[in-house]
This record gives C-alpha cells, sequence and structure tokens, in this order.
C-alpha cells in the first residue's frame, strides 16, 4: 500500500506532502490538482523500468501521455529539476529528474531508495489504473492476449475488462468485504452490484476468437422473468461506461492499489451513492483506492458505509484540493476527518457546498 507521496516542482505543485489511508478520496474544483497526484503515482509506475536501467522519467506510456518537459515543471519553479517520492510499508523512494523542455524522458538526476524489508514485493506490480475516458457502447469490443487479460490487465480505458468477465466471471472473489448474498463469483457479484447501481440490469458477454471481439448486450431481470438482450448501444450509456468501474472493484485482491478517475461519470445519483458503498467494502477487504471524484452521492456512500460499520473512519482519508489566494495563490491541501457516525469534521468552503449555496439563493 501506497503510504505517502512527495511532489516538487511537478506541474501545480510547488511542494506538497501527502499521507494516504487505504480508502482516499481527492476532491476539489477543477484545476487543483486532483489529476496531478495521480499523474505522478501513474508516471513512477510506467516508468520503473526506465528509472532502474537509469534513463529516466517516461513521461509518454502505459498510463499517461503528459506531453514534454516543459508541460509539467512547475511555473514558478527555482530549480531546473522535479522531484517525485513515495513510500510504502517496504520501501521509501524519492528521485530527481532533471529538467529538458523538449523531451518526454526526463533525465534521472538522482536517486534514494531504502528497503525497510526484505524481500519485498514492488508497489508498481499492483497497480490498477481507470481513466475518465472509459468504453462507450459499442457493436463489438476488442479482446487482448488471454494471458494479459488474466492478470487483469483492462488497460486504462477498461477496455478489457469485458473479456475478463467473460473468461474470469466464474472465479470466487478474492475479497470477501464485496460480497452481497451468498454466491461468490465474480459474475455473480459484478451482477448484484450492477442491480444496485442500475436496477435490473445484467450483463450478456459473447466472445468471437476468431474475429478478436466481443460483444456486451444487457437484459434485465423484471421479477421472476427476463427480458430480452439488447446491444449496448441500446441501453443508457452510464451502464456500459460504469462496467469496467465494478469489474475492476469486484475483481481486487488485499494489496492491489487501484487508481480511479471520475467512477460517477454518467450515473444517477442512486447508483452514485452505491458506487460509494462498493468503494468502501472494496476498502475495507485491503484494496487501496485513491479516488478521484466531483460527486457529493459518493462521498455520501462513503459515509454511509463509515456509520454502518462496514468501514473503519481511520481507513478513509479525504483531500480538499484548492488555491491559497492568501500564499500567492499556491495549490494546497486540506484534510476533513471521519468519524464513525459518517460525520466530516469540517467542511471547508467549496467543499462539496454547492447545494447549500444553491438552496440559499433559492430563498
Amino acid at each position: 500500500m501506497l503510504k505517502g507521496l512527495v511532489l516538487e516542482n511537478f506541474k501545480c505543485f510547488n511542494e506538497i506532502k501527502l499521507s494516504f489511508s487505504t480508502l482516499n478520496i481527492l476532491t476539489g474544483l477543477n484545476g487543483m490538482g486532483k489529476s496531478t497526484v495521480l499523474q505522478s503515482i501513474l508516471l513512477l509506475g510506467q516508468s520503473r523500468n526506465s528509472i532502474l536501467l537509469q534513463q529516466g522519467l517516461s513521461l509518454k506510456g502505459k498510463y499517461v501521455n503528459l506531453g514534454v518537459g516543459q508541460d509539467i515543471l512547475f511555473e514558478k519553479a527555482e530549480r531546473d529539476e522535479i522531484g517525485i517520492g513515495v513510500w510504502t510499508e517496504d520501501t521509501e523512494e524519492r528521485y530527481l529528474f532533471e529538467y529538458q523542455p523538449e523531451t518526454d524522458v526526463l533525465p534521472l538526476k538522482s536517486m534514494d531508495k531504502k528497503e525497510n524489508k526484505s524481500p519485498y514485493s514492488a508497489w508498481e506490480d499492483s497497480l490498477y489504473y481507470l481513466s475518465a475516458y472509459r468504453i462507450e457502447p459499442l457493436l463489438l469490443y476488442h479482446i487482448e492476449n488471454e494471458k494479459e487479460v488474466s492478470q487483469r490487465y483492462f488497460a486504462k480505458n477498461g477496455e478489457f475488462s469485458i473479456q475478463y468477465l467473460k473468461l474470469h466471471g466464474g472465479d470466487e472473489v478474492a475479497n470477501n468485504s464485496v460480497l452481497i448474498g451468498n454466491k461468490k463469483t465474480i459474475a455473480d457479484q459484478v451482477k448484484e452490484w450492477m442491480d444496485l447501481i442500475s436496477p435490473g440490469v445484467s450483463p450478456v458477454i459473447t466472445i468471437n476468437t476468431s474475429s478478436r471481439t466481443a460483444e456486451l448486450k444487457y437484459e434485465y431481470i423484471e421479477g421472476r422473468e427476463k427480458t430480452n438482450s439488447y446491444k449496448s448501444i441500446n441501453v443508457g450509456f452510464g451502464i456500459t461506461y460504469v462496467l469496467p468501474v465494478v469489474v475492476t472493484l469486484i475483481s481486487a485482491k488485499p494489496g492491489d492499489i487501484i487508481l480511479l478517475e471520475n467512477p460517477e461519470a454518467h450515473i444517477h445519483p442512486r447508483g452514485q451513492r452505491m458506487l460509494g458503498e462498493l468503494l468502501a467494502a472494496a476498502a475495507a477487504g485491503g484494496v487501496q483506492v485513491l479516488l478521484e471524484t466531483h460527486s457529493d452521492h459518493v462521498m455520501n456512500g462513503i459515509r454511509v458505509a463509515a456509520k454502518k460499520g462496514r468501514l473503519e473512519p481511520k481507513d478513509t482519508r479525504f483531500f480538499y484540493f484548492y488555491k491559497d489566494t492568501d500564499d500567492d495563490y499556491r495549490h494546497k491541501t486540506v484534510c476533513p476527518m471521519l468519524d464513525e457516525h459518517g460525520r466530516l469534521s469540517e467542511w471547508p468552503k467549496g467543499f462539496f457546498d454547492e447545494w447549500d449555496n444553491a438552496l440559499l439563493d433559492l430563498l
């Protein structure tokens, strides 16, 4: 599990240090640094081999493409170097990279890596990422090498989660905390949670190995009856958009690190709240989640889970990112604390307060 992160001269941050828990909720107005935090972790994840070979930080890779050096150096940097550091239970890693404005690989300037335990598993091997640009309804989806998919490589847009669900839906869920009811397979639990997010919906997947494609349809459970199967293009956009998120969380194993961007997109508020409860359930079983969200419904689902005793408050951390107008507009963060009643210790200005602001205008 990632315990913390340090950034220097990286994008909007002059310097920032964050301490993580199991479930981490990154919030704030657009452009305040939420995505930057996730991107810094993903950069290290996709650059592990090049860093080990003393080559540097790969700005273009399997997770993200951030351009060239001039695109990521802090605008008011006083030194031409960029620092990223992470620490886990096993290691402390601190890297400085040389700033070169026109290249997409920044040379490694110095590396300080301490091993607290031996042997250890590299945290990058447990890293999974779903971007905000997830799969959309299509007639057919490309399928990947089965070996890659069996290792739960879904790609950053989640396109191979459909193939995984078909091939490994019969596998038992590794994280008992996400289980609903008595059935323990991945496919059954995906159906259970999808039903909570969008009542009655159930995915139906067909794979054609000769054409290397997968077809995604949905049927609906209406009482004791099933409807016909409908192609994904004829069903609500949000159902397909959220399916990779549900598959990723249900199939996750304790110790996994999942980075998610805006899982609530295109989902009704009720479904968003259920997503919050699923996120809490995954975290309660030892899956670390770093979540970027603009949804108070997702947040409330997490708060409800804490109140119901399904998630320890200490395993949850909220980060609200903002610009400090009194300190040269530096990007900073404040961390409201969650208690066992689902209450937060503070509500900074701009932290999910637009509902109240709108009500005041309506009075």
